[in-house]
């Protein structure tokens, strides 16, 4: 599930040419965990919203977060 989200979704976006609103990003980002961590992950996303220049004021980080969620 993890490699799947990663593998289709854009995490970082260059300032020119409108990159994140045309949805042109990059995949460099990565989240790496052991096999019995990685056996505990129950979901995980990209917020996209934190980058969003629409949503937040100011210069945003051309860069998005990996969130995963882990089970107890």
């Amino acid at each position: 599930m993890l490699s799947t989200l990663l593998a289709y979704s854009s995490r970082y976006w260059d300032y020119y040419r409108q990159r994140f609103e045309r949805d042109r990003g990059l995949k460099i980002d990565f989240a790496i965990c052991s096999p019995p961590l990685a056996a505990r992950v129950t979901g995980a996303f990209i917020d996209r919203e934190e980058r969003d220049p629409a949503v937040f004021a100011g210069a945003p980080s051309d860069h998005a977060p990996v969130i995963v969620d882990i089970a107890d």
